[in-house]
C-alpha cells in the first residue's frame, strides 16, 4: 500500500479567515493553562515578528493593529471534513487524522492519474482552490508520511528503506514524542531520531516506555498500523460560513466553489452523479433566500456545475449581503465511468446540447425553456403540450403537420370562392377533414389544405365546413 499525507499547517488561521492583503496583520490563540499563546498568524504577522507559540497579550503589544482570532475546533474539523469529501475524487481510502491531517491510500489510483507526480499536482492545484497551504508526502506507512508532512518534508518515499532513512534525518522535536520522554532522551544526548535507532529496541522500551516503540514500530511499518476510514454521509449537506458578508454574485460564487468542489469529491467517491442542488444564502436577519439548481442528465464535474451556479447567481436578488451559504444534495443516480478513448487526450465530454439547455434554464428560468411532445389528438392546437427538454416525445396524432402554428388562425380574403395571401393560392388536391371535439366543447369541423404561394411558401390552410364557410391560414411548413 502506498499512503498520501496532506499536513495542512495554517488550518486554525484557514477555517477562521482567508489569508490575503486585505485582511491584515491577522492570528489565532488558543487557550491552554499558560493563558492565551498564538497557534499561527498570516504573513504580515509574521514579517512584523509574531511567531507561534507568543503569547496573545506579547503580540499585541508588539503590533498594535494585530487582530487575534479565537480558535474555533469545530470550524476545523468540519473544513478537515470537506478535505476528505474533495479527496474523494482520488480515492475512496481517506482517513482523518485530526487536527491538520488527511491521509489518502493512493495505490489502486496511480493508474488511473498514470503516476504519482500527476497526482500530486492535481491534488496540490486543488488544495490552493481551496484556499489551503499544504504539505503533501508519499510514504509506505499513514504514520510516516503524515510524521515527514507534519515536519515539512515534501518526499515521494516508495519502499521502507527510503521511509527509514528520511525519518532518521528528522530531529527529535519532529517525531511524536510525549513531551516528557523528549526531554529526557534529549537528557541522554540524543537529538536526531537516528539516534533512536541506533539503541537496542528492549531498552529504549524501558526508558521511553512500551507504547512509543510500538508507535515507532508503526512509523516505519515494522507492524501494522490500522486507521478507520473516513466514512461520507449518505446525502451531502455542507455548510460555509464566509470570513466577511457578501454583497455581490462573484464572490459568492468564489466562495459556493468550494462546496461543489467537495460534492464533486463526494459525488466521484460514490460513483454518483445528481441533477438537483439545492441552496440556500444565509442573511444576518431574516429568511435566507433559497433556490434549486437543475440538471438536465446527472453530473459530478465542478465546471457543470459552476456556470450553471454563476447563471443562476446573476437573477438572484438578495435582500441583505450573505453570511454563509449551505448546499445540499439527496438525490444521487449512479453515474458510471466512461470508457477511455484509443488515443492519448481523446477524452469523451458530457453532451453539449444537455449542458447548452441547462445554461439556458439557469439564465432564463426553467419555464422560459421547456421541451414540446406530441399528445394524442386530432386538433392542432391540442396535439402538442410543453414538457421538460430531453422528455420522451409522445405518441398519436397526425404525422404531417406543419411546424409552426399561428397562435390563432388569421382569416384570408377569398377571390372566385379560392383563398388569397398575397395573391392567389394554388391547393393541393388531398385534403384533411376535422371533426372532433364535440365530447369537450372543444369541437372543431374543417378541412384543411396544402397550399402553395408565391415564392415558393407552403401554407397550411382550412376552410370551416359549416356556416359561412371562411377560409383560415393556420400554419406554415
Amino acid at each position: 500500500m502506498l499512503w498520501l499525507a496532506i499536513h495542512l499547517p495554517a488550518l486554525p488561521l484557514e477555517a477562521l479567515a482567508p489569508e490575503g492583503p486585505e485582511t491584515g496583520p491577522l492570528a489565532v490563540c488558543a487557550r491552554s493553562g499558560r493563558g492565551e499563546e498564538i497557534i499561527g498568524c498570516n504573513g504580515l504577522a509574521r514579517a512584523a515578528g509574531i511567531i507561534q507559540g507568543m503569547k496573545a497579550a506579547a503580540a499585541r503589544a508588539l503590533l498594535s493593529e494585530l487582530r487575534v482570532l479565537e480558535r474555533v475546533p469545530e470550524r476545523e474539523q468540519r473544513m478537515l471534513e470537506g478535505v476528505a469529501l474533495w479527496a474523494g475524487r482520488f480515492t475512496s481510502s481517506i482517513v482523518l487524522s485530526p487536527p491538520n491531517g488527511v491521509i489518502l491510500e493512493i495505490g489502486g489510483s496511480l493508474r488511473l492519474f498514470e503516476g504519482i507526480p500527476p497526482l500530486l499536482k492535481q491534488l496540490r492545484l486543488g488544495l490552493d482552490t481551496l484556499g489551503h497551504r499544504g504539505v503533501c508526502c508519499v510514504a509506505p506507512t499513514p504514520g510516516g508520511a503524515l510524521c515527514l508532512a507534519a515536519a515539512g518534508r515534501a518526499l515521494i518515499l516508495r519502499d521502507q528503506q527510503a521511509l527509514q532513512e528520511a525519518l532518521g534525518d528528522l530531529q527529535l522535536s519532529e517525531f511524536p514524542l510525549p513531551a516528557g520522554k523528549r526531554a529526557m532522551l534529549y537528557g541522554m544526548g540524543l537529538r536526531r531520531v537516528a539516534d533512536l535507532l541506533a539503541l537496542p529496541r528492549a531498552g529504549l522500551s524501558r526508558r521511553v516506555g512500551r507504547e512509543a516503540v510500538e508507535q515507532m514500530g508503526r512509523l516505519f511499518g515494522d507492524q501494522p498500523d490500522p486507521r478507520p476510514f473516513f466514512q461520507p454521509p449518505e446525502c451531502f449537506l455542507r455548510r460555509l460560513e464566509l470570513p466577511a458578508e457578501v454583497a455581490g454574485s462573484t464572490a459568492l460564487l468564489f466562495a459556493a466553489k468550494r462546496l461543489l468542489m467537495e460534492l464533486s469529491g463526494f459525488l466521484t467517491a460514490r460513483q454518483a452523479g445528481t441533477q438537483r442542488l439545492e441552496w440556500a444564502l444565509f442573511h444576518g436577519a431574516g429568511a435566507p433566500t433559497r433556490f434549486v439548481l437543475g440538471l438536465l442528465s446527472p453530473a459530478r464535474e465542478v465546471s457543470s456545475f459552476l456556470e450553471l451556479l454563476r447563471q443562476r447567481l446573476e437573477r438572484v436578488t438578495l435582500g441583505a449581503p450573505v453570511r454563509a451559504i449551505t448546499l445540499r444534495v439527496d438525490e444521487l443516480h449512479p453515474l458510471e465511468g466512461r470508457p477511455m478513448g484509443l488515443f492519448a487526450g481523446d477524452k469523451q465530454g458530457e453532451a453539449r446540447s444537455d449542458r447548452l439547455l441547462e445554461r439556458l434554464q439557469a439564465r432564463l428560468g426553467r419555464r422560459a425553456v421547456q421541451g414540446l411532445r406530441r399528445v394524442a389528438d386530432h386538433r392542432p392546437e391540442r396535439a402538442w403540450s410543453f414538457c421538460a427538454p430531453g422528455s420522451e416525445p409522445g405518441d398519436g396524432g397526425p404525422g404531417f403537420r406543419p411546424v409552426w402554428l399561428l397562435e390563432t388562425p388569421l382569416r384570408l380574403e377569398t377571390r372566385d370562392g379560392r383563398p388569397c395571401w398575397n395573391g392567389r393560392l394554388r391547393l393541393e388536391p388531398e385534403r384533411e377533414r376535422l371533426e372532433t371535439g364535440w365530447w369537450d366543447g372543444g369541437d372543431i369541423a374543417r378541412d384543411y389544405f396544402i397550399a402553395h404561394a408565391e415564392g415558393g411558401l407552403r401554407l397550411w390552410v382550412y376552410r370551416e365546413i359549416g356556416g359561412r364557410r371562411h377560409w383560415y391560414l393556420h400554419g406554415l411548413f
